[in-house]
């Protein structure tokens, strides 16, 4: 079992928060050790959503054939992107090279991918991963800023999220703010916005 690309395939099934990251990282161990196998396009279309076209928000829905975003025809946006396929120890990657809005030729081409990429759900499996990938490739900034950035909640048996949920606990903590008064303090999990002398001053009167 190749552990580099099988920590890569989990991890890559739910990305972490800073995604800019971890795909730069993906790229580079996928042009260093992975095998260029095509290019491929994935075709991604934007249902309208009525005048407003919040993607957020579909309840209004399309009009019809008088809707002045799609012209009738249910699609808002339509773009296409070229993707490149990468196998690695008998997984499968995309990494994006660009996009563009016109139509390709012929269409559609040979194995277009059709909506999102789907992928299994490994659940507290790829936020595991993630972290022993950081750890493995020696990306120390990456692993701790994932450390202090968000844990789990519950119990579970591992290592590496106990052991984020531990630093991000303690992190929070020793954390220090800066009072509006000028004074640094420590929050000690509190929360507490101003520092204890601030806190401990006696209010003054309303002047009106």
């Amino acid at each position: 079992m190749n552990i580099p690309a099988t920590l890569l395939h989990y991890a890559n099934a739910h990305p972490p928060l800073d995604r800019a990251a971890f795909y730069a990282l993906k790229d580079r161990l996928l042009r260093k050790h992975a095998r260029f196998a095509r290019h491929q396009i994935q075709e991604i279309r934007k249902e309208c959503c009525g005048p407003w076209n919040r993607e957020l928000d579909c309840r209004a829905g399309c009009p019809g054939e008088k809707c002045p975003c799609c012209g009738g025809t249910g699609v808002y946006d339509i773009r296409w992107v070229r993707l490149e396929r990468w196998e690695w120890a008998g997984y499968t990657f995309h990494i994006p090279a660009g996009d563009t809005r016109q139509i390709p030729s012929p269409y559609p081409p040979d194995g277009m991918i059709r909506g999102r990429i789907e992928h299994a759900s490994y659940g507290r499996k790829s936020r595991e991963a993630v972290l022993w990938l950081y750890l493995l490739c020696g990306e120390w900034r990456m692993l701790w800023r994932s450390l202090i950035g968000s844990c789990s909640c519950g119990r579970y048996w591992w290592p590496l999220l106990n052991v984020q949920r531990v630093v991000m606990h303690l992190s929070m903590w020793l954390s220090w703010r800066k009072c509006w008064c000028g004074r640094w303090y420590p929050t000690w999990g509190s929360g507490w916005c101003v520092c204890q002398k601030c806190r401990n001053k006696p209010s003054e009167p309303i002047p009106f």
